[in-house]
């Protein structure tokens, strides 16, 4: 059990719970750091194929904490483990209740999948205490939403919540109240259904061809590099095989 951080294991999915209820887990340095072992753990297990990160109490984040060291050093994977963290191609789930302000966005940006309770409110408010959503906030919405909108929310730290984010695709989908973690386990599931070696070459397939400079004939080369690796596996046979037997497949992980 962490101090900052609480983590559950069940089968091939991890839950991280950010647990700080009395500052409505916003984030400071050491939570963070503990967060960037957890990503650590995760993406070295190879038992661990989904994660799922949500929030104790009456909100998912409310961003970084303002109070307690507020200049303090981050990890070197950037704000909450997550902002400058590159190759991980596992699918990250995000359950939003409550605020996802600042920092708590920013999380879910990094994730692949949000799932928010119909009543959270999202925010990027730092400029209002003369900061700026520099953990991927800033340059991750500007490249998600359309201009407009983008800045329309950056420029003034104004709220947005669940049903306009999921209009504009900045939310997977609007959980009924209470449900998110519950939803955000349906998708996990739904996951493992999947092989997992394929589904992780299809994120990073994914992650490839979102970045501002990617070239088709680099995006080509990726794709038939993952195509050779996924041919050598067990997964890939099992799954042809459990297709042409109507069965369902049985994924080991190789």
């Amino acid at each position: 059990m962490g101090q900052f951080v609480q983590t559950a294991i069940d089968g091939h999915i991890l839950t991280v719970t950010l647990d700080r209820p009395e500052v409505l887990n916003a984030l400071h340095a050491p939570a963070c750091h503990e967060l960037a072992a957890i990503w650590d753990h995760f993406a070295a297990d190879d038992d661990l194929w989904i994660a799922i990160v949500t929030g104790a109490g009456k909100a998912f984040c409310a961003g970084h904490d303002l109070v307690d060291g507020f200049f303090d050093a981050m990890p070197d994977s950037g704000w909450a483990g997550l902002a400058r963290r590159e190759g991980l191609n596992k699918p990250l789930i995000c359950a939003v209740h409550g605020y996802a302000f600042g920092g708590g966005w920013e999380i879910a940006m990094a994730c692949d999948i949000v799932v928010a309770d119909v009543g959270a409110q999202f925010a990027l408010p730092e400029p209002r205490v003369g900061f700026a959503a520099l953990g991927g906030g800033a340059n991750r919405l500007a490249r998600r939403l359309p201009w407009h909108v983008a800045m329309g929310v950056l420029l003034t730290g104004n709220r947005m919540d669940a049903q306009t984010a999921h209009r504009w695709g900045a939310v997977t989908e609007v959980a009924p109240a209470g449900t998110a973690l519950a939803v955000a386990r349906r998708y996990a599931e739904d996951i493992l259904k999947c092989a997992p070696q394929a589904v992780r070459a299809t994120k990073e397939a994914a992650r490839a061809a979102f970045e501002p400079d990617a070239a088709e004939r680099d995006l080509h080369a990726l794709s038939v590099r993952l195509a050779e690796h996924l041919t050598n596996l067990e997964d890939t046979r099992e799954g042809l095989a459990a297709f042409a037997q109507k069965r369902t497949p049985a994924w080991s992980g190789r």
